[in-house]
């Protein structure tokens, strides 16, 4: 007793204690669930901005390449230069040569960018070199390109850096140059323009719209290395493009460990130039404006947990200490019973709730002397009950008294030759043994066999006076169902419908699977039927599985006991319909679920 008062007061702490960690998780829950809300906006807004940053800087690049290939165009469409470069008179050309080094140099000054041109005729002979750089570009080029400039589309961005003999990569574009502008047979190859580009302007544009801090962006080349970097000391590196393995040119949340960050990345791949625009920027940077809403929530969540232990407190000397004597008080009562009343002197709910046990305890006195006089009476009932079974199982025959008077009855049919009573007495006999069994569900095969031993004896009775199908679906032989189903409704079709009908009639017996997962039989006659309002009659006393009197009672009262069976063993969506029409029929359905092992 006493360690169940200490086992109560321990459990009124403890549900104090769990109200305050239930109250403080909610706070902490909360928080955390508008924080996350909060990051994924950060994230997503975040996203948006450097989708918005990469498009800039696809524009910036695409716009600096169409320059490019616009100073290009200039050289290789110019008429001078075809003249120049179409000409075999080495005297013409001296004196063209002035000409179109001020074309190339003019072309060359309008855009920055451009590093040198440098004019390369069909016989491979450079014109506008300035330094032997271009010479080795064009040495490089050949080897690497081999380029076809017989058609007018031959033109491409190219790289160009050889480690034994170059400082740097040297980025180009390679235009073909025609003696005609129109695509067909009759132009003729002047040899190619070829304009190497430089590209410090993309770091301008990169260092110009750095996200956050430790943010970096780059653009790559074919060959994975560095292009250009808004962190200049990565420049010509080569990129480990493993990291960015399954990730395509969108804006979706892609998420690597890059320089052991969380690093958030979005690629962009440019097809003129076959080079990739790269974006990573540290997931800590991206919501750093959302670390105050945290700090500040962690301290309204500890202000809020400190008031709530207060107020625990408060409740634990106003109603739990109280609350404690009323548990110890029921403890007592209820191990050792006895007159004893709470005596509780406190004016609050705690003591108009003592008051009321009290009230309890004295009903409760008053019911259970009331109670111990019912079960005497009880009591007295039951003995009276067993002894009246008891004398009427003393009437009853000796069930091996029968079974050997059946065995005796077949072997006097034996001996007499007469082989209808030796089939009567042998399924009376199975038919005797089936009904008595102590289970209360057989498997359907069993039913259909007492059904089958119930048929053979009417078959002899009624001499052909009726034919017999028997359809069931052999999936469903081996379900179980309640016993004695089966066998009282064909008695019923037999006795009341075909035994009735004047002339041959046919019974049959179906058993199958529905769509909705039951299992029905229909056990129909073709015999006497029944009237509209003795149908009706029937159904309503179904219905209300209560039994009418007269010719109903005898007609359906094993209906009714069946369907009463079905309804107790499996409820409201099971049991028997019945459809008649009189003179022609009889169709009976008995709904059961399926059953695999006994009843569910």
């Amino acid at each position: 007793m006493r360690r169940m008062r200490i086992i109560a007061r321990l459990n009124l702490r403890k549900q104090l204690l769990l109200l305050i960690g239930i109250s403080t998780l909610m706070i902490f829950s909360l928080q955390l669930y508008y924080y996350s809300k909060f990051y994924g906006l950060a994230e997503d807004k975040e996203n948006v901005h450097t989708a918005k940053m990469i498009r800039q800087v696809e524009e910036n690049v695409t716009s600096f390449s169409q320059d490019i290939k616009d100073a290009a165009l200039a050289a290789s469409y110019n008429t001078v230069i075809h003249d120049y470069m179409g000409s075999d008179d080495p005297i013409y050309r001296l004196k063209l040569n002035k000409n179109v080094l001020e074309i190339t140099s003019g072309i060359k000054s309008s855009n920055k960018n451009i590093e040198s041109i440098v004019l390369v005729d069909k016989e491979r002979n450079i014109t506008g070199a300035s330094s032997p750089f271009d010479y080795m570009i064009l040495e490089e080029l050949e080897k690497k390109y081999r380029p076809d400039m017989r058609r007018p589309e031959s033109q491409f961005f190219g790289k160009i850096y050889n480690s034994e003999k170059m400082e740097k990569a040297a980025y180009l574009y390679a235009h073909p140059v025609f003696s005609s502008l129109n695509d067909t047979a009759d132009f003729a190859e002047l040899g190619m323009v070829i304009v190497v580009y430089k590209t410090e302007i993309l770091d301008r544009i990169l260092t110009d719209i750095k996200a956050t801090p430790s943010s970096l962006l780059l653009i790559l080349d074919n060959e994975q290395r560095i292009v250009a970097a808004d962190e200049r000391a990565m420049k010509g590196s080569l990129f480990d493009t493993a990291l960015l393995d399954g990730i395509g040119s969108d804006s979706k949340d892609h998420k690597i460990d890059y320089n052991q960050k969380l690093t958030h990345v979005q690629v962009k791949e440019m097809a003129l130039l076959n080079w990739k625009i790269v974006s990573l920027i540290p997931v800590n940077e991206m919501t750093d404006e959302l670390r105050w809403i945290r700090n500040v929530g962690l301290m309204i969540g500890a202000a809020m947990t400190l008031l709530i232990f207060i107020m625990g407190l408060l409740f634990i000397r106003s109603v739990t200490i109280p609350f404690g004597r009323i548990v110890r008080f029921v403890n007592f009562i209820g191990n050792n019973g006895g007159k004893q009343r709470l005596k509780l002197p406190v004016q609050n709910e705690m003591g108009i709730l003592s008051a009321e046990i009290n009230k309890m305890l004295d009903k409760l006195d008053e019911t259970n002397e009331k109670f111990i006089q019912a079960k005497t009476s009880l009591y007295q009932m039951e003995i009276a009950k067993k002894q009246a079974e008891l004398s009427f199982l003393q009437s009853q025959i000796n069930p091996h008294f029968l079974y050997n008077t059946l065995e005796c009855i077949r072997s006097i049919g034996l001996a007499s030759r007469v082989m209808e009573i030796v089939e009567i007495s042998t399924s009376m006999a199975q038919i005797f043994r089936y009904s008595i069994k102590e289970d209360n569900f057989v498997r359907i095969r069993n039913e259909l066999e007492c059904i089958q031993d119930y048929l053979r004896i009417m078959s002899i009775r009624f001499m052909d006076k009726f034919s017999v199908n028997i359809r069931i679906d052999e999936q469903i032989l081996d379900k179980r169902m309640p016993k004695m189903i089966l066998q009282p409704v064909v008695e019923n079709a037999v006795y009341h419908g075909l035994e009735r009908k004047n002339g041959k009639g046919v019974l049959t017996v179906t058993g199958i699977i529905t769509e909705s997962r039951t299992i029905r039989f229909e056990i129909a006659d073709s015999g006497k039927g029944m009237k509209a309002e003795e149908l009706m009659q029937l159904r309503q006393s179904l219905q209300a599985s209560d039994p009418n009197e007269g010719d109903m009672a005898s007609r359906g009262l094993g209906l009714l006991n069946i369907h009463q069976r079905i309804r107790l063993a499996f409820g409201e969506p099971y049991g028997i319909e019945i459809n008649s029409i009189d003179n022609e029929g009889t169709q009976v359905f008995v709904h059961i679920p399926i059953l695999e092992n006994g009843a569910e």
